[in-house]
C-alpha cells in the first residue's frame, strides 16, 4: 500500500492528455513499442489544441511540463506558447506500457486493457505488472512523486501533459478510488483535468476530462 504524499498547498495543476494522434476506431493500426514514443499529432489534433491554447491563454500558468513522448511535447508547446514558456520534461509520466501485438489495432489495445481490468479485480495495483516489468502501483507512485516535486518548485499553476492511461490512475489516487474503478475515468484527446491543492495540501479535483471542442462527448470516443 502506498504512503499518502504531502502536497504543497495553494497550487493548481492543469493535467492534460496529449492531442489526437490517430483516428480512434477499433480497426485503426497503432504503433509498436519502438515507434510509440515518436508518434506525432495529427493535423486535426494540432488544430484542436490551438483552440485549447486560446482558452487557456489568459490563465496564470507559471511552468509547463510534458512526458518525453513526442505527442506530449508537441501538445505542451502549443498550449504553453501564448505564455512564452519553455517545456520541461518529466520522465515518469510517459504512457503506460500496455502494448498490443506488433501490427495491432485499437481493438487489440482495448483487449489488453480488459485483461488489465480482470487482473486488477484479482490483485492489488502493486502486484499487477505491465510490459515494462514494473507494477502499476510503482509506476503511479513514481509519477505522483515527480509531479509533487514539480509543484514544490513552483509558486503558481502548472501545465502538465501526460497520457490517457496514466492520467486515469493519477486522478483515481487523488479521488481516493481503487485502481479497478479509476480505469473507467475516460481521458479524451486534448482533455484538461484541474486539480487544486487546498490549504491543507489535500487534492481537490475540480474538473475531469474537459474537452473544449466537444463538451458533451458526442465525437470523442477512444481509450
Amino acid at each position: 500500500m502506498s504512503t499518502p504524499l504531502r502536497w504543497p498547498s495553494g497550487r493548481r495543476l492543469f493535467l492534460m492528455r496529449h492531442g489526437e494522434t490517430y483516428e480512434p476506431h477499433p480497426d485503426t493500426r497503432v504503433p509498436g513499442r519502438e515507434d510509440n514514443p515518436r508518434l506525432p499529432l495529427t493535423p486535426r489534433g494540432r488544430e484542436r489544441l490551438g483552440e485549447v491554447a486560446r482558452w487557456m491563454a489568459g490563465l496564470p500558468i507559471e511552468a509547463a511540463y510534458a512526458s518525453p513522448y513526442r505527442r506530449a511535447q508537441e501538445t505542451a508547446q502549443i498550449v504553453s506558447e501564448p505564455h512564452r514558456l519553455a517545456v520541461g520534461t518529466l520522465d515518469s509520466i510517459k504512457e503506460l506500457e500496455v502494448h498490443p501485438p506488433e501490427g495491432g489495432t485499437m481493438g487489440d489495445v482495448a483487449r489488453r486493457y480488459l485483461a488489465l481490468i480482470r487482473e486488477l479485480s484479482e490483485k492489488g495495483e502493486h502486484e499487477v505488472r505491465l510490459d515494462c516489468g514494473r507494477s502499476l502501483g510503482e509506476i503511479v507512485d513514481t509519477a505522483l512523486a515527480e509531479l509533487r516535486d514539480a509543484l514544490e518548485r513552483s509558486s503558481g499553476p502548472l501545465l502538465v501533459v501526460a497520457h490517457g492511461g496514466l492520467n486515469r490512475f493519477l486522478l483515481g489516487r487523488w479521488l481516493g478510488m481503487p485502481a479497478l474503478r479509476a480505469i473507467a475515468l475516460e481521458q479524451n484527446f486534448a482533455c484538461v483535468n484541474i486539480v487544486e491543492f487546498i490549504g491543507s495540501g489535500h487534492p481537490w479535483v475540480r474538473a475531469v476530462n474537459a474537452t473544449f471542442h466537444d463538451p458533451f462527448k458526442l465525437d470523442a470516443p477512444g481509450l
